[in-house]
């Protein structure tokens, strides 16, 4: 797997070749064991995404997982601070939000800023699944048993419409940085066309989900440095301006990007403080 991404604990991988049309990314997520630094903490930033998850607390001598489960995490619509729970290991195969009807028969907006028991969702295959991860010794091993699962029992052999998918992936290639008319004319169809056929599929607009994905795309940029260059990022990222990267960020996670960048940075002091 190719990492994409890592902050802290987490860990984004792209998705394999044969599970891009409907997955979006895999991704991970560990805690140390021992007490996080003060203040850290995770702040999951907008995600329109639904994500499959496998979470466990400890393993036993042989590296099988004590406590555990499966469960369904929502997409984030608005910020969400979560503390660093120690020992906690999670394994996800993030799907594509199009694709969450026809993978797992739910309307993606019902889990909007929700963890859900598999169970609740998927009650037949729920305890397949798990006793299947019950086996796994890695977060990276846990990976392609969910997306194996999911893909061989899909809920319906019907794909989102095209136009819906068209759209969205080029929202998601341009990480938010195309404007919706431009993408509407890529795709080739009117904007009223276009936020039809990906509110039905996707249960969020196209302005919103280039919005949360310009403003993941500027706080990656700068995780990659301790002192970022907030106007390259903002200009790099497709905003007008860094005063106007400044506002989105205040709107969808609640303060500024130099706090939040800070918040970012205790993430990875208390993984490096944890690590033997």
């Amino acid at each position: 797997m190719r990492l994409r991404h890592r902050i802290g604990g987490y860990r984004e991988f792209d998705a394999d070749a044969a599970a891009q049309s409907f997955c979006d990314a895999y991704w991970t997520h560990r805690t140390p064991p021992g007490p996080a630094v003060d203040g850290a903490a995770h702040r999951v930033l907008p995600d329109p995404a639904v994500s499959v998850a496998f979470w466990c607390i400890g393993r036993d001598a042989r590296g099988l997982p004590l406590d555990s489960g499966v469960i369904v995490v929502g997409a984030k619509t608005r910020p969400q601070l979560f503390p660093l729970t120690p020992a906690l290991e999670l394994a996800a195969v993030r799907l594509k939000i199009e694709w969450v009807a026809p993978m797992l028969g739910i309307d993606p907006a019902a889990v909007d800023d929700q963890l859900v028991d598999f169970a609740a969702v998927r009650p037949r295959l729920a305890g397949a699944l798990h006793a299947a991860l019950l086996r796994t010794r890695t977060t990276e091993e846990a990976l392609p048993v969910i997306l194996r699962t999911i893909d061989a029992s899909r809920v319906s052999s019907f794909a989102p419409a095209p136009a819906a998918s068209a759209a969205l992936d080029i929202v998601r290639r341009s990480a938010g940085r195309l404007r919706c008319e431009d993408v509407a004319e890529r795709v080739g169809v009117s904007m009223r066309h276009l936020r039809r056929q990906v509110a039905d599929a996707a249960g969020v607009s196209t302005r919103t989900y280039r919005r949360q994905l310009r403003l993941v795309h500027s706080m990656t940029l700068a995780d990659r440095c301790h002192a970022p260059d907030w106007a390259a990022i903002a200009l790099e990222s497709g905003y007008c301006d860094q005063s106007h990267m400044i506002r989105e960020c205040q709107a969808l996670t609640g303060i500024a990007p130099s706090a939040l960048h800070r918040e970012r940075e205790r993430q990875q002091v208390s993984e490096r403080s944890n690590t033997p």
